[in-house]
């Protein structure tokens, strides 16, 4: 049985408000707890599972230095894949009994979604004009404005974590041709308590970092392309459920030249705290950050490949093992853990490309780096 859920409770909430715009452009982060109702959340959970149970979840894959990579216990269903929608579409036509159920999803991608990209763009229009009458003769702002497109949807996924499964530190907004601007995580956790892990933790550029609970119904936005964040491995037994819309910007705003490419005109600073003050608010920090936070990409890079410390047996290695040891292996296998040769690679795929952007700003970098370090440890 579905529930039935007004069109007032598939708005954004009260509780997305200027206050939340303002602190996302203040801190790049916003939390706003009770995101949804808590009817309407129970329900989406419900259906999750049931989606996952129906196999309709996909095993998540990234590329890294050329190499397609398994992110083991990551399960994702893409709710906006034009392939998933065309399927929905046709069966919706041929009035099957067997179409894709959703469930409350569709009111997700329907009403939620695009409500929440008005929501925001007129909560950033409110905000922006209150800030020109405030000063008036002011042209510099900590972050640019919000420019959503509102005619694009926002891109939806759902996903789904179990053993442990975790993200290592990325960018939402790697670059063109991405359109990513503004990133919206919703959790669907009823059970969560202290020291199930799954948190989400957000490293604004040579800022202190921020570990957030994945609780229900509590959203967290931040930029798509300026804030560096991952997600921590739960515990082996702990299913963590989110979902994810990503608001694209207006074309020739998100991932302009400006933004993209590092010329040395860029890098005509004054001093280390004018580059600083530079990097925090440009989407340009995305060319540096693996090498200014490159012992934590590379850590946080392995943690989730090699699950739990574990890794597949190298076919060099116990060349005499039994049957038993056999099963193991390909046990290990099929959970998806790097062999030594794999882990191996990706280690010097990874030193290769933070050496590359060292050759070119070593003082910068290194300057960067004691920053960096200076922040955790105070």
């Amino acid at each position: 049985h579905i529930m039935t859920i007004s069109q007032s409770q598939l708005t954004p909430p009260p509780c997305l408000n200027a206050s939340a715009l303002t602190d996302l452009h203040e801190n790049q982060y916003a939390i706003i707890d009770d995101f949804l109702p808590l009817s309407f959340a129970n329900q989406l959970l419900d259906d999750a599972n049931r989606l996952y149970a129906q196999n309709y979840f996909q095993q998540h894959y990234f590329q890294f230095g050329g190499s397609l990579l398994k992110k083991p216990n990551i399960h994702e269903l893409d709710l906006t894949d034009p392939k998933i929608a065309s399927r929905r579409q046709q069966q919706q036509q041929q009035q099957q009994s067997s179409r894709i159920d959703l469930g409350q999803w569709e009111n997700v991608i329907q009403s939620l979604g695009p409500s929440f990209v008005s929501k925001i763009n007129e909560l950033e229009s409110h905000l922006q004009r209150r800030r020109q009458k405030q000063h008036p003769n002011s042209t510099c702002h900590p972050f640019p404005p919000l420019s959503l497109d509102t005619q694009t949807p926002p891109a939806i996924k759902l996903q789904l974590n179990t053993g442990g499964g975790s993200f290592p530190w990325h960018y939402d907004n790697p670059g063109p041709p991405n359109q990513r601007s503004l990133t919206c995580v919703v959790y669907l956790n009823p059970h969560w308590k202290d020291g199930d892990g799954g948190e989400i933790v957000l490293w604004p550029f040579l800022s202190p970092s921020r570990k957030i609970t994945p609780l229900h119904r509590r959203a967290v936005l931040f930029w798509s392309d300026r804030v560096l964040h991952r997600v921590l491995p739960s515990r082996s037994d702990v299913k963590r459920v989110c979902f994810s819309m990503w608001c694209h910007g207006e074309r020739g705003v998100v991932n302009s030249k400006e933004e993209t490419v590092l010329s040395k005109d860029v890098l005509r600073f004054g001093s280390y705290d004018e580059a600083e003050a530079f990097f925090r608010r440009s989407a340009l920090q995305r060319v540096i950050s693996r090498a200014v936070y490159g012992e934590e990409y590379l850590e946080s890079l392995l943690e989730c490949l090699v699950v739990g410390g574990r890794r597949r047996r190298n076919e060099n290695e116990n060349e005499n093992e039994n049957e038993d040891g056999k099963e193991e292996k390909e046990e290990l296998e099929d959970e998806g853990m790097l062999s030594k040769e794999e882990e191996e690679k990706v280690v010097r795929q990874h030193e290769a490309n933070v050496a590359a952007i060292k050759t070119k700003l070593r003082p910068l970098i290194d300057e960067f780096r004691r920053r960096k370090d200076a922040f955790q440890s105070g």
